[in-house]
């Protein structure tokens, strides 16, 4: 049977994330995870110490995107596919049965699953559908690699347009892909030279972003900039503002 997609809509027109599947799949359950005794964790059951990091998932279309958990409870998410883009999904985590429970602020919960095999999975629930019945989608799930997870999530920053008077949000994501709340077009990749983030946006612009001390500096060069060997910007940025990584 072919699967039967649809769309959580904004205003019916934006595809959102989410599909459900009409074909047989094995539902994984946290209150179903195997345990031949109820008193102890059931096996795979994740600890609470194993939980803050940086975990890479993927969505209805076997596109990845990143949620970073915080030891402190709070969860964000760089997803950027939904009307609102690059401002991404935050919210907060919690241990139940052993399986790894996301509510974000929007209404949609993700479940991160390890099953008796050691396979990590990962179960999305759209806003209002029941946790008891089938995910809205479901897809896999892994831990972010450590050189990748230091730089991946939310970001927010003065704007040059608005001379450091408003701010926008960039999502990095472990993929090498970036999103912007600004301008158009939205996208961009992402590298890393000497402990600083660079990014060059489809239209020529390019960011930077680096730690200082617990905040984080931006500066932005225009499109058309000469690079040298490492694809660093030559010259004085256009612009130069401070942000925060959004926790």
């Amino acid at each position: 049977m072919q699967p039967q997609v649809s769309r959580r809509m904004n205003d019916m027109h934006t595809p959102l994330r989410v599909t459900v599947l009409a074909c047989s799949f094995i539902l994984v359950s946290c209150g179903a995870l195997p345990s031949s005794d109820r008193s102890a964790p059931a096996h795979g059951a994740f600890t609470a110490a194993e939980v803050p990091g940086t975990w890479t998932l993927t969505d209805d279309e076997n596109v990845t995107f990143d949620v970073v958990l915080s030891a402190e409870g709070t969860a964000v998410s760089n997803w950027s596919k939904g009307p609102q883009g690059a401002k991404g999904e935050e919210g907060r985590w919690a241990l139940k049965d052993g399986c790894i429970e996301i509510d974000y602020t929007d209404g949609w919960h993700d479940s991160i699953i390890r099953d008796d095999r050691g396979w990590l999975l990962k179960q999305s629930y759209a806003p209002g559908a029941s946790r008891s019945g089938l995910p809205t989608n479901h897809g896999q799930a892994v831990r972010t690699p450590e050189a990748l997870a230091r730089w991946v999530g939310l970001y927010e920053t003065q704007s040059q347009e608005s001379a450091g008077k408003q701010t926008f949000r960039i999502a990095i994501q472990s993929s090498h892909v970036a999103w912007k709340t600004i301008g158009t077009p939205t996208m961009g990749s992402w590298w890393v030279i000497d402990d600083r983030v660079h990014i060059r946006w489809a239209d020529g612009w390019i960011d930077e972003l680096h730690a200082e001390g617990k905040a984080w500096a931006s500066r932005t060069w225009q499109a058309g900039t000469a690079l040298d060997a490492t694809g660093t910007p030559v010259g004085a940025p256009t612009f130069q503002g401070r942000g925060r990584k959004v926790k």
